[in-house]
């Protein structure tokens, strides 16, 4: 796959330049370093409505609930679960009340939610048919909140902030070169810009990991 130049921040502005899925909300938010994502990416973050709805009520049921608001519930459940042993239980507690915070970085401006436009609704269907999806070099079709991060990217022009690798095939087969991020970039792209130090930018990463980010390689070597 090609990459392309990492993009500067945009300035503060009702559109986003960026369009960041679940995936790499998830990881900085319960990391406690949302801060450093949007210093990195610019205000507001663009987000998908599969990603977070603020306007979700209560009652509604986890299958049909956002991806962010799911884990929160996931993350409840861990921590009232005997099975656990305490120390998980307190972890849980912490990671669904960070996790949480996305609704105060929506209220206060640094996120905004993308709603699907038709062209946008025709490609995200595109993605998740385990008929068409092949189209894109794929074998299986992309989770939804993927798939509908990349239509907004490529539909709108906007940057792709995603750690999936199939999100990623897709965009480099329908869209070569278009402009994306992952988390380890970001957090190197921290370090080299001096936002954080190199040594920072690798705890960050160790800190994902044990929250069950999948990536193995930390951003510098020791």
């Amino acid at each position: 796959m090609t990459s392309s130049p990492s993009t500067p921040p945009a300035a503060s502005s009702e559109e986003p330049r960026c369009v960041v899925d679940t995936v790499v909300l998830r990881y900085f938010l319960v990391v406690d370093e949302m801060p450093l994502l949007v210093d990195l990416l610019g205000t507001p973050l663009g987000g998908s409505r599969i990603v977070f709805d603020p306007e979700e009520e209560p009652e509604t049921p986890d299958d049909a609930r956002s991806e962010i608001t799911r884990s929160v519930s996931y993350q409840l459940k861990v921590s009232r679960d005997p099975a656990r042993d305490p120390m998980s239980r307190a972890d849980a507690v912490l990671h669904a009340q960070r996790l949480g915070e996305i609704g105060g970085e929506h209220r206060a401006g640094r996120m905004v939610v993308l709603d699907l436009d038709d062209e946008e609704r025709a490609l995200f269907a595109r993605l998740t048919s385990p008929r068409t999806c092949k189209d894109f070099g794929l074998r299986f079709p992309l989770d939804p909140g993927e798939a509908a991060c990349l239509a907004f990217a490529v539909n709108r022009g906007l940057v792709l902030a995603t750690d999936d690798a199939d999100a990623l095939r897709a965009l480099e087969h329908h869209r070569p070169g278009h402009p994306y991020e992952r988390i380890r970039r970001l957090l190197a792209r921290a370090a080299d810009s001096g936002l954080c130090t190199r040594e920072r930018a690798n705890e960050i990463h160790a800190a994902m990991q044990l929250a069950g980010f999948w990536d193995r390689e930390a951003p510098f070597s020791a």
